[in-house]
Protein backbone atom coordinates (compact mmCIF):
# COMPACT_ATOMS: atom_id res chain seq x y z
CA UNK A 1 0.00 0.00 0.00
CA UNK A 2 0.87 3.65 -0.32
CA UNK A 3 2.71 4.81 2.42
CA UNK A 4 0.45 6.75 4.97
CA UNK A 5 2.71 9.38 5.23
CA UNK A 6 2.44 10.31 1.87
CA UNK A 7 -1.65 10.56 2.29
CA UNK A 8 -0.89 12.94 5.08
CA UNK A 9 0.62 15.62 3.21
CA UNK A 10 -2.65 15.32 0.12
CA UNK A 11 -4.21 17.24 3.40
CA UNK A 12 -2.06 20.59 2.12
CA UNK A 13 -4.31 20.67 -0.75
CA UNK A 14 -2.22 23.50 -1.82
CA UNK A 15 -2.34 25.32 1.08
CA UNK A 16 0.24 27.37 3.29
CA UNK A 17 -2.00 27.94 6.51
CA UNK A 18 -2.84 24.47 6.65
CA UNK A 19 0.27 23.52 6.84
CA UNK A 20 1.18 25.31 9.80
CA UNK A 21 -2.07 23.88 11.23
CA UNK A 22 -0.39 20.11 10.68
CA UNK A 23 2.65 21.68 12.49
CA UNK A 24 0.42 22.38 15.63
CA UNK A 25 -1.90 20.04 15.72
CA UNK A 26 -2.25 16.49 16.40
CA UNK A 27 -1.72 14.32 12.73
CA UNK A 28 -4.43 12.87 11.17
CA UNK A 29 -5.08 9.39 11.11
CA UNK A 30 -3.59 7.73 7.68
CA UNK A 31 -5.35 6.78 5.19
CA UNK A 32 -3.79 3.44 2.88
CA UNK A 33 -3.86 4.73 -0.76
CA UNK A 34 -4.85 2.20 -4.12
CA UNK A 35 -3.65 -0.81 -4.37
CA UNK A 36 0.01 -1.30 -5.43
CA UNK A 37 -1.12 -2.51 -8.65
CA UNK A 38 -2.20 1.04 -10.14
CA UNK A 39 1.16 2.33 -9.72
CA UNK A 40 3.26 0.32 -12.51
CA UNK A 41 0.61 1.64 -14.87
CA UNK A 42 0.33 5.31 -13.52
CA UNK A 43 3.63 6.42 -12.01
CA UNK A 44 2.84 9.47 -9.97
CA UNK A 45 0.04 10.19 -8.19
CA UNK A 46 -2.69 13.06 -9.05
CA UNK A 47 -3.29 13.71 -5.47
CA UNK A 48 -2.15 17.32 -4.95
CA UNK A 49 1.04 16.97 -3.39
CA UNK A 50 4.67 15.76 -5.15
CA UNK A 51 6.72 13.13 -2.91
CA UNK A 52 6.34 11.15 -5.71
CA UNK A 53 8.84 14.01 -7.74
CA UNK A 54 12.02 13.33 -5.37
CA UNK A 55 14.73 12.74 -7.41
CA UNK A 56 13.51 13.26 -10.51
CA UNK A 57 16.06 15.42 -12.54
CA UNK A 58 14.78 18.51 -14.36
CA UNK A 59 14.47 18.46 -18.21
CA UNK A 60 13.83 22.07 -18.96
CA UNK A 61 14.70 25.19 -17.45
CA UNK A 62 13.05 28.60 -18.71
CA UNK A 63 14.50 32.38 -17.82
CA UNK A 64 12.84 35.17 -16.70
CA UNK A 65 10.39 36.81 -17.33
CA UNK A 66 8.73 33.30 -18.69
CA UNK A 67 6.26 32.89 -15.83
CA UNK A 68 6.72 29.06 -16.27
CA UNK A 69 10.62 28.00 -13.87
CA UNK A 70 10.57 24.22 -15.04
CA UNK A 71 9.17 21.25 -16.37
CA UNK A 72 10.02 17.77 -15.09
CA UNK A 73 8.83 14.17 -16.83
CA UNK A 74 8.31 10.86 -15.68
CA UNK A 75 7.41 7.67 -17.71
CA UNK A 76 5.16 4.48 -17.12
CA UNK A 77 3.91 1.72 -18.45
CA UNK A 78 0.24 3.35 -19.00
CA UNK A 79 1.43 7.27 -18.57
CA UNK A 80 3.22 10.59 -19.27
CA UNK A 81 3.33 12.97 -16.32
CA UNK A 82 4.73 16.32 -16.32
CA UNK A 83 5.16 18.62 -13.22
CA UNK A 84 5.12 22.00 -14.12
CA UNK A 85 6.35 24.64 -11.59
CA UNK A 86 5.74 28.37 -12.15
CA UNK A 87 7.60 31.73 -10.88
CA UNK A 88 4.23 33.01 -8.93
CA UNK A 89 0.52 31.27 -8.76
CA UNK A 90 -1.09 30.80 -11.51
CA UNK A 91 -4.26 29.15 -13.17
CA UNK A 92 -3.46 26.28 -15.51
CA UNK A 93 -6.42 26.64 -17.57
CA UNK A 94 -6.63 30.66 -17.08
CA UNK A 95 -3.08 32.18 -17.50
CA UNK A 96 -3.23 35.78 -20.03
CA UNK A 97 -1.08 33.69 -22.28
CA UNK A 98 -1.19 30.42 -23.79
CA UNK A 99 2.12 27.53 -22.81
CA UNK A 100 3.25 25.09 -25.44
CA UNK A 101 4.61 21.77 -24.84
CA UNK A 102 6.06 20.52 -28.04
CA UNK A 103 7.01 17.33 -28.56
CA UNK A 104 9.35 16.59 -31.26
CA UNK A 105 10.29 13.09 -32.98
CA UNK A 106 14.35 12.90 -32.81
CA UNK A 107 13.93 10.63 -35.83
CA UNK A 108 12.38 13.31 -38.51
CA UNK A 109 9.03 12.06 -38.76
CA UNK A 110 7.54 15.28 -36.82
CA UNK A 111 4.53 17.01 -38.88
CA UNK A 112 6.07 20.29 -38.69
CA UNK A 113 7.93 23.32 -37.38
CA UNK A 114 6.83 25.49 -34.55
CA UNK A 115 8.35 28.47 -32.59
CA UNK A 116 11.29 27.01 -34.51
CA UNK A 117 11.12 23.54 -33.54
CA UNK A 118 11.55 21.19 -36.01
CA UNK A 119 9.94 17.44 -36.62
CA UNK A 120 7.32 18.17 -33.98
CA UNK A 121 4.61 15.32 -33.69
CA UNK A 122 2.00 17.15 -31.59
CA UNK A 123 1.77 20.15 -29.12
CA UNK A 124 -0.28 20.77 -25.50
CA UNK A 125 -1.58 23.87 -25.24
CA UNK A 126 -2.34 25.02 -21.74
CA UNK A 127 -4.87 27.72 -21.90
CA UNK A 128 -6.02 27.74 -25.00
CA UNK A 129 -6.11 30.87 -26.95
CA UNK A 130 -9.28 30.21 -29.30
CA UNK A 131 -11.72 30.50 -26.90
CA UNK A 132 -10.05 34.02 -24.98
CA UNK A 133 -11.83 35.00 -21.62
CA UNK A 134 -11.27 38.65 -20.74
CA UNK A 135 -8.31 38.37 -22.59
CA UNK A 136 -6.76 34.91 -20.82
CA UNK A 137 -6.81 31.35 -22.21
CA UNK A 138 -9.60 29.07 -21.23
CA UNK A 139 -8.83 25.71 -20.85
CA UNK A 140 -6.49 22.79 -22.33
CA UNK A 141 -6.15 21.93 -26.05
CA UNK A 142 -4.27 19.17 -28.09
CA UNK A 143 -2.78 20.29 -31.76
CA UNK A 144 -1.20 18.40 -34.32
CA UNK A 145 1.81 19.92 -36.11
CA UNK A 146 1.30 20.53 -39.82
CA UNK A 147 4.01 21.65 -42.40
CA UNK A 148 2.21 25.23 -41.47
CA UNK A 149 2.55 24.94 -37.60
CA UNK A 150 0.16 24.32 -35.31
CA UNK A 151 -2.91 22.56 -36.50
CA UNK A 152 -6.35 22.54 -35.20
CA UNK A 153 -7.32 22.37 -31.62
CA UNK A 154 -8.06 18.73 -30.45
CA UNK A 155 -10.00 17.71 -27.09
CA UNK A 156 -7.66 17.02 -23.98
CA UNK A 157 -9.59 13.86 -23.50
CA UNK A 158 -8.04 12.04 -26.83
CA UNK A 159 -4.63 11.77 -24.44
CA UNK A 160 -6.73 11.39 -21.08
CA UNK A 161 -4.84 14.56 -20.10
CA UNK A 162 -5.38 15.87 -16.42
CA UNK A 163 -3.45 18.33 -15.09
CA UNK A 164 -4.03 18.67 -10.64
CA UNK A 165 -4.16 20.78 -8.75
CA UNK A 166 -7.31 22.76 -10.45
CA UNK A 167 -7.13 25.81 -8.45
CA UNK A 168 -4.26 28.57 -8.78
CA UNK A 169 -1.01 27.08 -7.91
CA UNK A 170 2.67 27.56 -8.70
CA UNK A 171 2.89 23.85 -9.69
CA UNK A 172 1.00 21.28 -11.45
CA UNK A 173 1.13 17.56 -12.15
CA UNK A 174 0.24 16.35 -15.89
CA UNK A 175 -0.31 13.40 -16.53
CA UNK A 176 -1.57 11.66 -19.95
CA UNK A 177 -1.93 8.60 -21.87
CA UNK A 178 0.76 7.24 -23.96
CA UNK A 179 -0.29 6.06 -27.59
CA UNK A 180 1.01 2.98 -29.14
CA UNK A 181 3.37 4.08 -32.82
CA UNK A 182 0.89 5.51 -35.25
CA UNK A 183 -0.95 6.87 -32.87
CA UNK A 184 -1.51 10.69 -32.28
CA UNK A 185 -0.11 11.85 -28.86
CA UNK A 186 2.36 9.07 -29.60
CA UNK A 187 6.08 9.74 -27.04
CA UNK A 188 8.98 7.86 -29.32
CA UNK A 189 11.09 5.99 -26.65
CA UNK A 190 13.85 8.77 -27.12
CA UNK A 191 11.99 12.32 -27.69
CA UNK A 192 12.60 15.88 -27.68
CA UNK A 193 10.65 18.36 -25.20
CA UNK A 194 10.24 22.23 -26.27
CA UNK A 195 8.57 24.51 -24.11
CA UNK A 196 7.06 27.95 -25.68
CA UNK A 197 5.17 30.40 -23.07
CA UNK A 198 3.61 33.03 -25.23
CA UNK A 199 2.06 35.83 -23.17
CA UNK A 200 -1.41 38.07 -23.98
CA UNK A 201 0.85 40.45 -25.73
CA UNK A 202 2.34 37.99 -28.01
CA UNK A 203 6.25 37.76 -26.78
CA UNK A 204 7.51 34.63 -27.23
CA UNK A 205 9.53 33.03 -24.38
CA UNK A 206 11.07 29.31 -25.56
CA UNK A 207 13.13 26.70 -23.49
CA UNK A 208 16.21 24.62 -24.83
CA UNK A 209 14.91 21.81 -27.25
CA UNK A 210 15.74 18.81 -24.30
CA UNK A 211 15.88 15.28 -25.58
CA UNK A 212 14.23 12.93 -23.09
CA UNK A 213 14.54 9.15 -23.10
CA UNK A 214 11.43 6.54 -21.84
CA UNK A 215 12.50 4.13 -18.63
CA UNK A 216 9.59 2.47 -18.92
CA UNK A 217 8.34 0.23 -22.13
CA UNK A 218 4.49 1.32 -22.68
CA UNK A 219 1.64 -0.42 -21.72
CA UNK A 220 0.08 -2.71 -24.68
CA UNK A 221 -3.24 -3.56 -22.19
CA UNK A 222 -5.65 -1.24 -20.87
CA UNK A 223 -5.75 0.43 -17.91
CA UNK A 224 -6.94 -2.27 -14.93
CA UNK A 225 -10.73 -2.26 -13.80
CA UNK A 226 -12.00 -1.94 -10.40
CA UNK A 227 -13.81 -5.38 -9.82
CA UNK A 228 -15.72 -4.79 -6.92
CA UNK A 229 -16.93 -1.72 -5.09
CA UNK A 230 -15.02 -1.85 -1.03
CA UNK A 231 -17.61 -2.56 1.58
CA UNK A 232 -17.81 0.10 4.05
CA UNK A 233 -15.50 -1.30 7.39
CA UNK A 234 -17.21 -2.78 10.16
CA UNK A 235 -18.24 0.46 12.59
CA UNK A 236 -17.89 3.13 10.15
CA UNK A 237 -20.39 5.67 8.56
CA UNK A 238 -20.15 5.86 4.81
CA UNK A 239 -20.97 9.84 3.82
CA UNK A 240 -21.44 10.18 0.03
CA UNK A 241 -21.24 13.83 -1.18
CA UNK A 242 -22.26 14.53 -4.68
CA UNK A 243 -23.51 17.43 -7.19
CA UNK A 244 -26.51 15.31 -8.87
CA UNK A 245 -26.97 17.41 -11.92
CA UNK A 246 -29.97 19.38 -11.36
CA UNK A 247 -31.33 18.69 -15.26
CA UNK A 248 -31.00 14.95 -14.94
CA UNK A 249 -32.14 14.78 -11.14
CA UNK A 250 -36.04 15.32 -12.57
CA UNK A 251 -35.55 11.33 -13.64
CA UNK A 252 -33.68 10.38 -10.30
CA UNK A 253 -34.11 6.64 -11.39
CA UNK A 254 -30.63 6.11 -12.61
CA UNK A 255 -29.32 8.07 -9.34
CA UNK A 256 -31.03 5.93 -6.79
CA UNK A 257 -29.58 3.02 -8.00
CA UNK A 258 -26.11 4.29 -8.52
CA UNK A 259 -26.24 6.03 -4.95
CA UNK A 260 -27.95 2.34 -3.75
CA UNK A 261 -24.66 0.39 -5.02
CA UNK A 262 -22.63 2.62 -2.74
CA UNK A 263 -24.85 1.60 0.22
CA UNK A 264 -24.28 4.82 1.98
CA UNK A 265 -25.72 5.58 5.94
CA UNK A 266 -25.71 9.88 5.13
CA UNK A 267 -26.27 11.61 1.66
CA UNK A 268 -25.14 15.17 1.17
CA UNK A 269 -26.43 15.92 -2.31
CA UNK A 270 -26.01 19.36 -4.32
CA UNK A 271 -27.37 21.01 -7.34
CA UNK A 272 -30.95 19.65 -6.55
CA UNK A 273 -33.67 21.35 -9.11
CA UNK A 274 -35.26 24.19 -7.45
CA UNK A 275 -38.56 22.93 -7.82
CA UNK A 276 -37.93 20.06 -5.24
CA UNK A 277 -40.72 19.28 -2.99
CA UNK A 278 -40.55 17.34 0.49
CA UNK A 279 -43.21 14.68 -1.84
CA UNK A 280 -40.63 14.44 -4.89
CA UNK A 281 -37.62 13.81 -2.49
CA UNK A 282 -39.85 11.16 -0.94
CA UNK A 283 -40.75 9.50 -4.16
CA UNK A 284 -37.03 9.22 -4.47
CA UNK A 285 -36.16 8.05 -1.47
CA UNK A 286 -38.92 4.93 -2.12
CA UNK A 287 -37.12 4.00 -5.56
CA UNK A 288 -36.84 0.28 -5.24
CA UNK A 289 -32.85 0.30 -5.40
CA UNK A 290 -32.83 3.43 -1.75
CA UNK A 291 -35.82 1.89 -0.55
CA UNK A 292 -34.22 -1.45 0.26
CA UNK A 293 -31.67 -0.19 1.82
CA UNK A 294 -34.16 0.90 4.81
CA UNK A 295 -35.75 3.98 5.85
CA UNK A 296 -34.70 7.48 5.56
CA UNK A 297 -35.15 11.09 6.49
CA UNK A 298 -34.12 14.14 4.97
CA UNK A 299 -33.79 18.25 5.17
CA UNK A 300 -33.76 20.40 2.16
CA UNK A 301 -32.52 23.62 2.22
CA UNK A 302 -34.23 26.64 1.83
CA UNK A 303 -32.00 28.88 0.02
CA UNK A 304 -29.69 27.87 -3.14
CA UNK A 305 -32.22 28.89 -5.75
CA UNK A 306 -31.60 27.07 -9.04
CA UNK A 307 -29.52 24.91 -7.02
CA UNK A 308 -30.32 23.50 -3.68
CA UNK A 309 -28.78 20.81 -1.62
CA UNK A 310 -29.89 18.07 0.96
CA UNK A 311 -28.66 15.99 3.84
CA UNK A 312 -30.25 12.71 4.07
CA UNK A 313 -30.04 9.63 6.07
CA UNK A 314 -30.89 5.89 6.48
CA UNK A 315 -31.94 4.76 9.44
CA UNK A 316 -31.19 7.56 11.59
CA UNK A 317 -33.11 10.26 13.45
CA UNK A 318 -32.17 13.70 11.28
CA UNK A 319 -33.23 17.09 12.10
CA UNK A 320 -32.41 20.46 10.42
CA UNK A 321 -30.42 23.16 11.91
CA UNK A 322 -33.31 26.01 12.32
CA UNK A 323 -30.32 28.78 12.19
CA UNK A 324 -29.33 27.55 8.64
CA UNK A 325 -32.41 26.46 7.12
CA UNK A 326 -32.51 29.44 4.39
CA UNK A 327 -28.49 30.35 4.79
CA UNK A 328 -28.62 34.29 3.32
CA UNK A 329 -25.52 36.85 2.63
CA UNK A 330 -25.29 39.81 5.49
CA UNK A 331 -27.01 42.71 3.81
CA UNK A 332 -24.30 44.78 1.49
CA UNK A 333 -22.37 41.57 1.00
CA UNK A 334 -22.33 41.30 -2.83
CA UNK A 335 -22.01 45.03 -3.24
CA UNK A 336 -18.31 44.35 -3.52
CA UNK A 337 -18.96 42.60 -6.98
CA UNK A 338 -20.70 45.06 -8.83
CA UNK A 339 -17.76 47.31 -8.88
CA UNK A 340 -15.75 44.63 -10.14
CA UNK A 341 -17.89 43.81 -13.64
CA UNK A 342 -19.80 46.92 -15.86
CA UNK A 343 -23.31 46.65 -15.05
CA UNK A 344 -24.44 44.72 -18.15
CA UNK A 345 -22.78 42.00 -15.74
CA UNK A 346 -24.82 42.38 -12.82
CA UNK A 347 -27.69 40.02 -13.88
CA UNK A 348 -25.01 37.36 -12.14
CA UNK A 349 -24.89 39.34 -8.74
CA UNK A 350 -28.79 39.82 -8.97
CA UNK A 351 -29.53 36.29 -9.40
CA UNK A 352 -27.24 35.48 -6.86
CA UNK A 353 -28.77 37.94 -4.15
CA UNK A 354 -32.32 36.39 -4.86
CA UNK A 355 -31.06 32.85 -4.64
CA UNK A 356 -28.90 33.39 -1.81
CA UNK A 357 -26.65 30.42 -0.04
CA UNK A 358 -26.67 26.85 -1.68
CA UNK A 359 -26.13 24.81 1.80
CA UNK A 360 -28.33 23.79 4.75
CA UNK A 361 -27.41 22.60 8.11
CA UNK A 362 -28.66 19.19 9.37
CA UNK A 363 -28.11 17.20 12.77
CA UNK A 364 -27.94 13.56 11.89
CA UNK A 365 -27.76 10.76 14.70
CA UNK A 366 -24.55 8.78 14.76
CA UNK A 367 -24.16 6.23 17.49
CA UNK A 368 -26.09 8.41 19.77
CA UNK A 369 -24.52 11.50 19.15
CA UNK A 370 -25.83 14.61 16.88
CA UNK A 371 -23.47 15.27 13.72
CA UNK A 372 -23.68 18.51 11.79
CA UNK A 373 -23.86 17.92 8.15
CA UNK A 374 -22.98 20.85 5.99
CA UNK A 375 -23.52 20.10 1.92
CA UNK A 376 -22.84 23.49 -0.17
CA UNK A 377 -22.95 24.09 -3.86
CA UNK A 378 -20.32 26.92 -4.73
CA UNK A 379 -19.99 29.46 -8.10
CA UNK A 380 -18.66 27.93 -11.21
CA UNK A 381 -16.53 29.20 -13.67
CA UNK A 382 -13.69 32.36 -13.67
CA UNK A 383 -10.15 32.41 -12.13
CA UNK A 384 -8.36 33.48 -9.64
CA UNK A 385 -9.49 37.25 -9.00
CA UNK A 386 -12.33 37.42 -11.52
CA UNK A 387 -16.13 38.09 -10.57
CA UNK A 388 -16.75 34.48 -10.48
CA UNK A 389 -13.86 33.57 -7.89
CA UNK A 390 -14.77 36.49 -5.67
CA UNK A 391 -18.44 35.40 -5.46
CA UNK A 392 -17.24 31.96 -4.36
CA UNK A 393 -15.44 33.60 -1.93
CA UNK A 394 -18.08 35.43 -0.89
CA UNK A 395 -20.28 32.47 -0.67
CA UNK A 396 -17.41 30.74 1.47
CA UNK A 397 -17.10 33.66 4.02
CA UNK A 398 -21.34 33.04 4.12
CA UNK A 399 -21.09 29.78 5.14
CA UNK A 400 -18.57 29.77 7.42
CA UNK A 401 -20.19 32.91 9.76
CA UNK A 402 -23.63 30.44 9.46
CA UNK A 403 -21.21 27.07 10.49
CA UNK A 404 -19.26 29.29 13.10
CA UNK A 405 -22.94 30.49 14.99
CA UNK A 406 -23.96 26.78 15.27
CA UNK A 407 -20.37 25.83 16.57
CA UNK A 408 -20.52 29.09 19.31
CA UNK A 409 -24.30 28.00 20.02
CA UNK A 410 -23.25 24.44 20.73
CA UNK A 411 -19.94 25.31 23.05
CA UNK A 412 -22.24 26.82 25.23
CA UNK A 413 -24.59 24.55 25.57
CA UNK A 414 -21.72 21.46 25.85
CA UNK A 415 -19.33 23.10 28.19
CA UNK A 416 -16.89 23.98 25.72
CA UNK A 417 -16.62 21.03 23.54
CA UNK A 418 -17.12 21.32 19.90
CA UNK A 419 -19.27 19.47 17.80
CA UNK A 420 -18.83 16.42 15.18
CA UNK A 421 -19.02 18.35 11.72
CA UNK A 422 -19.32 16.64 8.04
CA UNK A 423 -18.71 19.44 4.92
CA UNK A 424 -18.37 18.62 1.81
CA UNK A 425 -19.97 19.54 -1.56
CA UNK A 426 -19.16 20.93 -5.32
CA UNK A 427 -16.18 24.11 -4.61
CA UNK A 428 -15.70 24.53 -7.98
CA UNK A 429 -12.21 25.78 -7.20
CA UNK A 430 -10.99 26.57 -10.93
CA UNK A 431 -9.71 30.04 -9.43
CA UNK A 432 -8.24 31.14 -6.01
CA UNK A 433 -7.47 28.45 -3.21
CA UNK A 434 -9.82 30.91 -0.71
CA UNK A 435 -13.10 29.32 -0.77
CA UNK A 436 -11.61 25.96 0.27
CA UNK A 437 -9.02 27.43 2.83
CA UNK A 438 -12.35 29.19 4.38
CA UNK A 439 -14.03 26.21 4.85
CA UNK A 440 -11.64 23.31 5.56
CA UNK A 441 -8.45 24.53 7.46
CA UNK A 442 -9.86 28.01 8.50
CA UNK A 443 -13.44 27.05 9.53
CA UNK A 444 -12.86 25.39 13.06
CA UNK A 445 -10.05 27.86 14.80
CA UNK A 446 -9.21 25.86 17.76
CA UNK A 447 -5.83 24.12 18.80
CA UNK A 448 -7.59 20.71 19.82
CA UNK A 449 -8.61 19.71 15.85
CA UNK A 450 -9.20 21.05 12.85
CA UNK A 451 -11.45 20.21 9.45
CA UNK A 452 -9.76 17.34 7.81
CA UNK A 453 -9.82 16.56 4.35
CA UNK A 454 -10.93 13.34 2.90
CA UNK A 455 -8.06 11.26 1.18
CA UNK A 456 -9.87 9.32 -1.67
CA UNK A 457 -8.97 8.45 -5.06
CA UNK A 458 -10.40 6.72 -7.93
CA UNK A 459 -10.99 3.04 -7.72
CA UNK A 460 -8.91 2.18 -10.96
CA UNK A 461 -6.48 4.75 -10.52
CA UNK A 462 -4.27 7.17 -8.18
CA UNK A 463 -6.22 10.18 -9.28
CA UNK A 464 -8.38 12.87 -7.32
CA UNK A 465 -10.08 13.99 -10.14
CA UNK A 466 -14.01 14.22 -9.27
CA UNK A 467 -15.30 16.00 -12.25
CA UNK A 468 -15.19 14.92 -16.21
CA UNK A 469 -16.83 15.99 -19.28
CA UNK A 470 -16.47 15.63 -22.70
CA UNK A 471 -19.16 17.37 -23.89
CA UNK A 472 -17.33 20.41 -22.77
CA UNK A 473 -13.60 18.56 -23.86
CA UNK A 474 -12.41 22.92 -23.70
CA UNK A 475 -11.75 22.26 -19.78
CA UNK A 476 -9.88 19.24 -19.37
CA UNK A 477 -10.89 16.73 -16.11
CA UNK A 478 -10.49 18.71 -12.40
CA UNK A 479 -10.90 18.32 -8.88
CA UNK A 480 -13.80 20.06 -8.20
CA UNK A 481 -15.86 18.16 -4.83
CA UNK A 482 -14.22 18.03 -1.60
CA UNK A 483 -15.23 16.75 1.77
CA UNK A 484 -14.01 17.71 5.06
CA UNK A 485 -14.76 16.43 8.66
CA UNK A 486 -13.87 17.00 12.37
CA UNK A 487 -14.52 14.79 15.42
CA UNK A 488 -14.06 11.21 13.29
CA UNK A 489 -10.94 9.75 11.84
CA UNK A 490 -11.13 8.23 8.08
CA UNK A 491 -10.62 4.21 7.68
CA UNK A 492 -11.42 4.47 4.08
CA UNK A 493 -13.38 6.34 1.08
CA UNK A 494 -13.17 6.39 -2.84
CA UNK A 495 -14.22 8.11 -5.84
CA UNK A 496 -16.82 6.93 -7.60
CA UNK A 497 -18.03 6.21 -11.55
CA UNK A 498 -18.85 3.71 -13.39
CA UNK A 499 -15.72 4.40 -15.88
CA UNK A 500 -13.76 2.78 -13.22
CA UNK A 501 -15.89 -0.55 -13.40
CA UNK A 502 -14.56 -3.84 -14.95
CA UNK A 503 -16.96 -5.46 -17.81
CA UNK A 504 -17.88 -8.32 -14.94
CA UNK A 505 -18.85 -5.76 -12.33
CA UNK A 506 -20.88 -3.14 -14.93
CA UNK A 507 -22.68 -6.49 -15.86
CA UNK A 508 -23.36 -6.97 -12.42
CA UNK A 509 -24.78 -3.93 -11.66
CA UNK A 510 -27.04 -3.54 -15.11
CA UNK A 511 -25.16 -0.45 -16.32
CA UNK A 512 -22.46 0.59 -18.95
CA UNK A 513 -19.08 2.53 -18.27
CA UNK A 514 -20.83 5.14 -20.13
CA UNK A 515 -23.88 5.47 -17.61
CA UNK A 516 -22.22 7.25 -15.00
CA UNK A 517 -21.71 9.98 -17.46
CA UNK A 518 -25.25 10.28 -18.68
CA UNK A 519 -26.32 11.21 -15.24
CA UNK A 520 -23.60 13.53 -13.87
CA UNK A 521 -20.51 15.09 -15.00
CA UNK A 522 -19.80 15.13 -11.19
CA UNK A 523 -18.73 11.79 -9.30
CA UNK A 524 -19.32 10.41 -5.98
CA UNK A 525 -17.05 10.78 -3.17
CA UNK A 526 -17.17 8.68 -0.76
CA UNK A 527 -15.83 9.24 2.77
CA UNK A 528 -15.74 6.33 5.27
CA UNK A 529 -15.57 7.48 8.90
CA UNK A 530 -15.30 5.88 12.81
CA UNK A 531 -15.71 8.27 15.87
Amino acid sequence: MIKRTAFRTIALLGSVVWLGACRTSPQPMGVDGPPPMWLPFDGIGLDGEFHDWTGTPTLLHMDAPSPLASVQVQDAPGTLALRLAFRDSVNLQAMPGTLHVLVSSIGGFGGGTAYGVPNVEFAIDFSRLDKAQNGRGAGFALREVTPNGLGAFRSPYELDLVALPTWSSDQFEVRMARRPRGQFGHVAPLAAITAVYVSADSVVHRSATVHYRSTTPPQSGARPRAVGIPAPPAGALRVAQWNVSEGSFRKPAMHARLLAALMPDVLMLDEVYEQVTPDSLRAFFDLPALKALGPWQFVIAGSGGRQRTVVAARRRAVRPEPSMARMQYEPGALDSLRRLVPAAAHRLIDIEQQAQISSTGAWVDVDGREVLFVPLDLQSGGYAGNVQDALRVLQARAIRRHVRRVVDAYRDAHGGEHPPIVLGGDFNPVGSFESVRLLGPQLIEDVTGWMLPSIVQRLNQYSAVTWSSEVAAQFAPGWLDLTYYRGFRQVGGFVFTTEDLSDRLLKRLGMTRETFARVSDHFIVVTDLRR
